[in-house]
């Protein structure tokens, strides 16, 4: 019975499922590294190992393992799995707690359900062994005296010749009328036309002021591009309804999931050379888990679980 386990423990390191036929399976969900600043605490990479009660169908992993490393043979290799199942399902109906290997714990609780709690202390990730989690001294932040707040005067600006002209040519114009108020036959030397000109003038003979005309800035071809570079997200969660070692298996697989109308189905190939019937990829976790649901409702498909594959 312990060599069973030990085929679980070995298993879940280059597998994402693994299932005890009748019993349930073993699912691994990849979590990346993570950064506890409450307790000061590093965490490297490493999988979450849940278990799924609903996962009971027979995808030959576990007893095709167990076989060849064992040198059994298949209908032997079945047989002692299926009385691996059996003994837990009598141990924890009597109250008491199977530990599998490095695995975790399973009893059942009142209700008569199957409950597991994994050990934490093994990753199951490959290209994490020997990382551990660590603790940290946090950095103590500098504080700078702020700096004081500098008031720049405003300096007056100098008038231009224009405003001096233009004050020039009212005063003028002043004098002008009060002289006609007061001598009404006074030759008229400075009528309006020569205060006009001697305006002009005085306006002419200023300086010209420079304008300039704001034009707005055209994107350069640097933000188009990155615009153009803004990363798609990809799938990595997807929904498996049958894994299998060899590639003709999942694709006759497909045909039977096709037919029953999941058009957009596919066969997906994992790291570990497995071939996986996908139903649908999804890039959202949550999303997924509800199409999860939604599936298992079905009754050809009430065995579908998610598989992470980045």
């Amino acid at each position: 019975m312990t060599r069973v386990a030990k085929h679980i423990s070995r298993l879940l390191y280059s597998h994402d499922c693994v299932i005890i036929p009748e019993l349930g399976g073993f699912v691994a969900n990849h979590k990346g590294a993570e950064l506890d600043v409450d307790k000061n605490i590093f965490l490297p990479p490493s999988k979450e190992i849940g278990f799924n009660r609903s996962l009971t169908h027979n995808d030959g992993l576990l007893i095709t393992s167990l076989a060849q490393q064992e040198n059994m043979s298949y209908h032997e290799a079945k047989t002692e799995v299926a009385q691996y199942a059996n003994h837990i399902l009598q141990l924890t109906s009597q109250g008491e707690t199977i530990i599998i290997d490095t695995v975790g714990e399973l009893k059942q609780d009142t209700l008569g359900h199957l409950q597991f709690v994994p050990n934490k202390s093994e990753s199951f990730l490959a290209d994490a062994f020997g990382l551990t989690s660590f603790h940290f001294s946090p950095a103590v932040p500098i504080h700078r005296p702020a700096t004081p707040n500098k008031h720049v005067k405003r300096l007056l600006r100098p008038l231009s010749q224009k405003q001096i002209a233009a004050t020039i040519a009212l005063f003028f114009g002043l004098f002008i009328v009060s002289t006609e108020v007061q001598d009404p036959t006074a030759n008229k030397q400075f009528n309006s036309a020569s205060s006009i000109s001697f305006l002009s003038h005085e306006v002419n003979t200023a300086p010209k002021e420079a304008y300039t005309v704001d034009h707005p800035v055209l994107e350069t071809a640097s933000s188009v591009a990155e615009v153009l570079d803004t990363p798609i997200e990809k799938n990595i969660y997807f929904l498996i309804a049958g894994s299998f070692k060899r590639q003709d298996q999942a694709e006759s697989f497909l045909k039977q999931v096709e037919s029953l109308g999941e058009k957009e189905a596919f066969v997906l190939e994992s790291k570990n050379h497995s071939f996986r019937v996908a139903i649908n990829g999804y890039s959202d976790k949550t999303i997924a888990i509800e199409a999860l649901n939604t599936y298992r409702k079905k009754p050809k498909f009430n065995t579908v679980w998610i598989l992470t594959q980045r």
